[in-house]
């Protein structure tokens, strides 16, 4: 095959005089483009609450981020919250969604789509694998939240949660408790505008 290339390319008199590359060209394929996949916005008359949980198990730093959105992508309130006493990743991520509902039901009177990319988190909502677990009084306050309120429970993927990813991360690191109402921190304003947006990174 490498021989019928080179015949192609080359003429029968270029090819005895040795004019060709010593090494047979690549084929150069453009790479494709990376999709960041759009955020799924809640149908109209509900609002979603995208949260996070970080922990180091280095040190024990844990911390929750959430944002809570209308359809139109508006923010209602962003937050984030150090965690205490946080056992493993899965704990932060159940407080992530407990913090978060607990907030939105003083922020919003709209059916609230619960988004996180952790599907064991997500499960407990309705699930009773983790009511006698550990985490049981966590599964208690949000149980407590959905009898007040209806939460949806959804599972996105962790590029569409950056913004509750970076949220988390900043409070883990920082050691502080934030919540911004109708607005957010200044270093994920270009990641709520890629959410309502998405466009094609290089």
């Amino acid at each position: 095959m490498n021989s019928l290339n080179i015949c192609r390319r080359y003429s029968t008199e270029e090819v005895i005089k040795g004019k060709m590359p010593m090494l047979q060209e690549a084929d150069t394929v453009d790479p494709a483009p990376c999709i960041t996949l759009p955020w799924p916005r809640p149908p109209p008359g509900r609002a979603a609450l995208s949260v996070d949980g970080a922990f180091m198990h280095a040190d024990g730093t844990a911390a929750a981020g959430m944002i809570l959105q209308r359809h139109d992508g508006s923010v209602i309130f962003a937050a984030y919250r150090c965690i205490f006493n946080c056992n493993d990743a899965l704990e932060a991520e159940l407080h992530a969604i407990m913090q978060g509902m607990a907030l939105a039901l003083q922020h919003c009177t709209n059916p609230i789509v619960v988004q996180s990319d952790s599907s064991l988190a997500l499960g407990a909502m309705t699930g009773e694998s983790l009511s006698r677990s550990a985490y049981g009084h966590l599964i208690a306050e949000i149980r407590h939240h959905m009898g007040v309120r209806e939460f949806i429970p959804t599972k996105i993927r962790r590029e569409q949660n950056r913004v509750a990813h970076r949220l988390a991360l900043y409070s883990r690191t920082e050691s502080t408790t934030v919540v911004w109402l109708r607005s957010v921190l200044p270093c994920i304003e270009e990641l709520v505008s890629l959410k309502r947006n998405p466009t094609l990174l290089e």
